[in-house]
């Protein structure tokens, strides 16, 4: 939590002395005192009661979409009460996406035109209540309709990168309305340590509204850890994302590090990683390389014998087959799969002997179906009865069980470098948060030391993009630009003839 509210603080910070250094002149000119220009939000009201915008424009700060499409309407009236609107100008001020006026603010005089709608000897006060209102509707933005996160691990890589900047709607798969009601805005579960940020005495009862669209195999989710035992209140559980590969009713076993779901192998994607085991002869690994110029993170140097260096490396196929054609003293590399005698005593279950790599067969419950229970699945379904809050010691006297909700079992991309369904077990339907809809800033910062900004790196081609990487919201204000440059091409037109 800490960590997002600094980078977010730090886009936010940049946002707004990128607004200054383009406009300080202008607002010198409308009479604008300096202490005034410097304060964030507040400078953008000041514009919106100027140009006698509603005060709910304010709300178009609170999503960095809608915050960049505000700031470029304003530049765009600034401009234009200080020149002409020709042609000329509003096709150098789109062309250049706004920065035009840069260029007029920093080397071109400006005198105030005479606009009917700029009033600004008016003795009128300015209304705080619009930074109040901005407040709120935020708060009311984050709790019921999209809330933004950061991914801290790599557990999803390569589909989610460690630095990538979230909005998660929380509508897609039905709003599930707040839990704890008297909590500090704007806080998860702890303020700082162990300090809770909200009252856990009250709580309401789970209710969520209707879908949009039900939870499909392999969609990504945002979700609730089940296992937070330091939180009760199902709301305030630590976040966490992962692929939802098995849904209500289906059949998960992984085999040789294949998952198959109801028999079916899983479907190839190319971004799907797992660990490497890979052998070099007489020179090691350009490790340097591999993290700035092929983006690989996870390496583990395991150790030299004879010459002879060894390492695990979390790849995906395509990474595996590029560092083979490149490096011409690899004897061998290979996935490391675990035996399927292996038993991993941190597995979900660890009744059976199952690991990372050979798990399952294993049911996932499904609302209304009975379970028939034994000796051996009395034990899989344990975190069941737990969960929707049954009698233990009334279950082992039953032959069957029937099942209240619906559960989910979810999988890192990351396959071996992720704690997911296999070792902590099912997700419950009331523990879903939302889902991502696109990555708005993205940031490669060094992992052993993220709040060094001086390291880092925008990853320009993953900022504004879908979580898939097919789609880039950035043509939506290119989009909203184009029709604005045809609405005042044709006004002026317009204007002209009259």
């Amino acid at each position: 939590m800490l960590q997002y509210f600094i980078f977010s603080g730090v886009f936010l910070f940049f946002e707004h002395v990128f607004h200054i250094l383009g406009t300080w002149k202008f607002y010198k000119k409308l009479g604008i005192k300096s202490w005034k220009i410097f304060i964030p939000i507040y400078n953008i009201f000041i514009l919106l009661k100027i140009y006698k915008k509603s005060i709910w424009w304010i709300f178009l700060l609170l999503v960095p979409l809608t915050s960049i499409m505000l700031i470029f309407i304003l530049w765009m009236d600034l401009i234009f009460s200080f020149l002409e609107k020709t042609k000329k100008n509003i096709i150098l001020f789109f062309l250049s996406a706004g920065l035009y006026i840069f260029y007029i603010n920093f080397f071109k005089k400006i005198q105030l035109l005479k606009i009917e709608n700029i009033n600004v000897n008016a003795k009128k006060k300015e209304d705080n209540i619009g930074i109040l209102l901005a407040v709120i509707f935020s708060f009311i933005t984050h709790t019921y309709i999209v809330q933004p996160f950061v991914i801290p691990t790599s557990s999803m890589e390569k589909t989610l990168l460690v630095g990538d900047f979230i909005l998660v709607s929380k509508i897609h798969y039905g709003l599930r309305m707040p839990m704890s009601p008297i909590s500090i805005p704007f806080t998860h579960n702890n303020i700082i340590g162990n300090i809770k940020s909200y009252i856990s005495i009250f709580q309401w009862p789970y209710f969520r509204f209707p879908s949009i669209q039900t939870v499909q195999r392999n969609d990504i989710i945002v979700f609730n850890f089940p296992k937070d035992y330091h939180h009760k209140i199902i709301d305030r559980k630590d976040h966490y994302i992962k692929r939802c590969v098995g849904l209500p009713g289906d059949l998960i076993s992984i085999k040789n590090g294949i998952l198959f779901v109801n028999h079916k192998k899983e479907k190839f994607f190319s971004e799907k990683q797992q660990a490497y085991f890979i052998k070099t002869e007489n020179i090691p690994l350009n490790i340097e390389y591999l993290k700035n110029k092929m983006d690989i993170e996870d390496i583990e140097y395991i150790g030299e014998k004879n010459d002879e260096f060894f390492y695990q490396i979390m790849l995906n196929e395509k990474k595996a087959d590029q560092i083979k054609n490149l490096f011409e003293n690899i004897v061998f590399i290979k996935k490391y799969i675990l035996p399927i005698h292996f038993k991993e005593h941190s597995i979900f279950s660890n009744y059976f002997d199952w690991n990372r790599d050979f798990f399952g067969p294993l049911h996932t419950p499904k609302k209304g179906e009975f379970i028939k229970l034994n000796s051996k699945n009395i034990h899989v379904y344990n975190d069941i009865f737990t969960y929707e809050k049954v009698n233990k010691f009334d279950i082992f006297y039953k032959k069957y069980y029937k099942v209240k909700n619906n559960y989910y079992f979810m999988m890192g991309d990351n396959r071996h470098n992720s704690s997911d369904s296999r070792y902590w077990g099912f997700v419950p339907e009331d523990h879903i948060v939302g889902k991502p809809i696109f990555i708005w800033m993205s940031i490669d910062w060094n992992r052993e030391s993220p709040l060094n900004m001086f390291h880092w790196k925008f990853r320009w081609d993953r900022i504004m993009k879908t979580i898939n990487g097919k789609h880039s919201y950035l043509s939506l204000f290119f989009l909203f630009s184009f029709v604005y440059l045809i609405y005042f091409l044709f006004k002026n037109e317009k204007s002209s003839t009259q």
